[in-house]
């Protein structure tokens, strides 16, 4: 599906390198039931909104209650670095548009730290300094002959394109919605970005942007400029959303969606980074661990420090009273991960949907070594996304506290 429709984002960007394979699976799949009338839709470990034409799906964690989707948007807030306090669910246009949003600093940041997209532009000239193609036809057309000017075209290098207009539109139009501006101004990072942008886009003008769009359905490939890619796919749909259809087709899918393993462990980063425990990242090939002398047999432990092993799991393990109730392929995992940096502590982390009683913990059999199952309670009596957020906080310090670190 994302190879066939290029404004259907995933995240992480390379699906191979999502934690549960995510590519191998389906968006939905029909299952069934005990009774043969009825059929159950299931979603994986997906999280997200996907569209095709009026049609528009919201896929929130299930770990959520209700209508809700508080938790999906305080993981994000979370892992992305974004303020939000305040979040209505009175139009679901409305609440997805915002959603998609508060994604534009994340991949404005990813691009630009690529530097400023460039490529070649045509201008058309009419002055006296001749540097380029004269063009004949509109010469005698335009110029009274032996006055001085020529008309002529170049081809250069430039910033201002096809690219980065369309950045410049998306951040004009963010300003003029309700949360726009305050996204644009979440950091000081970002602050100098939109700047970046429109310094570099002397050209811009608001009634260009339909050709803008136009110009930009067709998904940039550059092997430099990777990031922009997926920063053209979102602004195409930030300023697409208010019914401009400039798409080809009615069937064409956009959206965005994310692995839940992946947004969960990035999430429990979040606090165990200011706990000095170490993340090594996979995708970016940063804190690998070899297993033998020769470094041969890479492994990435999700979180570790000079006392234990953690293992972020987005499942259904709070329900557990006994770690040997965990999965073998789990278990052995962290197993391995702790012989190879010499703890004696391990566990797993998972959302909790009702408060544990005491952490699930098993000894190795004759060893000091343990394992248990750690768990961060998701509220599920909250008022409002505010309310959310508060509570959320003292279920964090609660989880912190468990660790006995």
């Amino acid at each position: 599906m994302c190879q066939e429709n290029e404004n259907l984002l995933i995240f992480p960007h390379s699906i191979e390198s999502s934690i549960d394979k995510i590519g191998d699976s389906s968006i939905m799949a029909l299952q069934s039931t005990d009774n043969k009338d009825e059929v159950c839709v299931g979603t994986g470990n997906v999280m997200g909104f996907i569209g095709v034409g009026n049609l528009q799906v919201k896929i929130k964690s299930r770990f959520d209650v209700g209508r809700d989707d508080y938790l999906l948007h305080y993981m994000l807030q979370k892992v992305l670095s974004f303020n939000l306090f305040d979040l209505s669910h009175n139009n679901e246009q409305e609440d997805v548009f915002d959603f998609i949003m508060f994604m534009f600093p994340y991949f404005l940041k990813a691009a630009l730290r690529q530097g400023v997209y460039r490529e070649y532009q045509n201008y058309k000239h009419n002055d006296a300094n001749l540097k380029g193609t004269i063009d004949v036809g509109r010469h005698i057309a335009k110029n009274v002959p032996f006055v001085g000017n020529i008309a002529y075209s170049t081809r250069e290098y430039s910033h201002d394109n096809n690219m980065t207009e369309l950045i410049r539109h998306t951040i004009e139009f963010m300003r003029t919605k309700k949360y726009g501006q305050s996204v644009l101004n979440i950091d000081r990072e970002t602050v100098e970005n939109v700047k970046t942008i429109i310094e570099h886009t002397p050209l811009y003008s608001k009634s260009e942007r339909g050709s803008i769009i136009s110009k930009n359905l067709r998904m940039k490939t550059h092997l430099y400029y990777t990031e922009y890619r997926p920063l053209q796919a979102l602004c195409l749909q930030i300023l697409r959303m208010e019914e401009m259809k400039y798409g080809e087709s009615d069937d064409e899918i956009c959206g965005i969606l994310f692995d839940g393993a992946w947004l969960w462990e990035e999430y429990v980063n979040t606090i165990l980074s200011d706990l000095g425990f170490t993340h090594p990242e996979n995708r970016l090939g940063k804190g690998r661990i070899y297993i033998f002398d020769d470094r041969s047999g890479v492994i990435y432990p999700d979180f570790y420090n000079n006392k234990m092993v953690l293992d972020a799991k987005y499942k259904r393990l709070g329900g557990y009273d006994k770690v040997a109730q965990v999965g073998n392929a789990d278990i052995y995992q962290v197993m391995a991960y702790m012989t190879r940096l010499d703890v004696e502590k391990g566990g797993f982390i998972a959302p909790l949907e009702s408060p544990q009683d005491k952490v699930p913990t098993s000894r190795l059999k004759g060893k000091s070594v343990t394992l248990s199952i750690y768990g961060i309670e998701i509220s599920k009596m909250a008022s409002s996304y505010a309310d959310f957020c508060a509570q959320m906080k003292t279920m964090e310090a609660t989880f912190i506290e468990s660790l006995k670190l």
